[in-house]
């Protein structure tokens, strides 16, 4: 009797000690998606930062997303990664949409708080499920058009409440708006074609990085200055900022989001995510001293809660269906 015992035992061992592995592997993934957060969150003053600067939006683009590229175009050469057409073609897409989002949030939060930018960009999340059921032909449950009720409701609150009059709002709450409107689509379209087995999501980041970095220099004279013009004056604190958008906001993100759909469920990385708009409003408090009244912060909280249970319920349709 005593060696089934000590079988059992031993059995029993070992699947607390697989359990403990799994627990720290999801543990590992789900801080790495907060550090995404983290960074994301942090981006918003940090562009302000840059923005006061006299850097250009273009040419800071340019900068940021080569930054980002170098250390993605290490690992790709490393890894072998070859990039096919159909990757370049969608890469070129997603590159254009991701400019077009970076542009109009770059020059957004000039004109409003960074606190702001981090609250109302995150209504891109509650938009997708509406994008599926639009373009997608896809039907939502009534609870995602609540939340979408809910969401619209607390950008009201968020963007009157921060403007100092009524009624009135910031001119750089409608670039954000803007800009989530085109992050909504990007998403939606990224996730109806990365479930083909022939792409490889390297690939097309690659060359989404690429994409970015050449339309910013494209357009930089219609911005002023050239780079050329520019790159001679950028002290070393706003290099280390830039580094630290490309490096860690750019490369990082990528690499810590692989990490974590590796360790974690897609429904724990997306409310994870959803606290980007609460490290928004925490480094526009520490780092560029800006203020919340009360209005803003139910604002922020309704967008949120209904971008966290928005992102729940996509999901769990999304797994049933699987």
């Amino acid at each position: 009797m005593a060696t089934p015992r000590a079988t059992a035992k031993g059995r029993t061992g070992g699947n607390e000690a697989w359990a403990a592995r799994l627990g720290r592997s999801a543990s590992a993934g789900d801080l790495a998606v907060v550090g995404v957060a983290a960074v994301w969150g942090s981006s918003y003053a940090v562009m302000q930062a840059v923005n006061a600067t006299g850097l250009s939006f273009p040419n800071f683009l340019a900068l940021r997303f080569a930054a980002a590229a170098l250390p993605l175009l290490v690992y790709a050469v490393l890894a072998r990664v070859r990039v096919n057409r159909r990757e370049l073609r969608h890469g070129l897409l997603y590159g254009a949409l991701l400019f077009t989002i970076l542009l109009l949030e770059t020059s957004g939060v000039a004109y409003t708080s960074a606190a702001n930018a981090g609250f109302l960009i995150t209504l891109s999340v509650i938009l997708v499920p509406l994008y599926s059921r639009v373009f997608g032909g896809v039907r939502q449950r009534p609870a995602i058009y609540a939340l979408s009720a809910v969401a619209l409701l607390g950008c009201a609150a968020l963007t009157l409440g921060s403007s100092g009059a009524p009624f009135a709002v910031r001119p750089g709450d409608g670039l954000i708006l803007a800009a989530a409107l085109v992050r909504a689509y990007q998403i939606f379209s990224f996730g109806r074609t990365s479930s083909h087995r022939d792409f490889n999501v390297l690939s097309v980041t690659l060359v989404e990085v690429v994409v970015v970095a050449a339309l910013s220099l494209l357009v930089s004279p219609l911005f002023g200055p050239l780079l050329t013009e520019q790159v001679s004056a950028i002290t070393p604190g706003v290099w280390v900022l830039i580094a630290y958008l490309g490096v860690l906001g750019t490369a990082f993100a990528f690499a810590a989001q692989l990490f974590a759909a590796r360790r974690t469920s897609a429904t724990r990385v997306a409310i994870i995510m959803s606290t980007e708009p609460v490290f928004a409003a925490f480094f526009a408090i520490v780092l560029r001293g800006e203020g919340l009244v009360l209005m803003q912060i139910v604002g922020g909280v309704l967008i949120v809660v209904a971008a966290a249970f928005g992102r729940l319920l996509e999901n769990r349709a999304q797994e049933a269906a699987a």
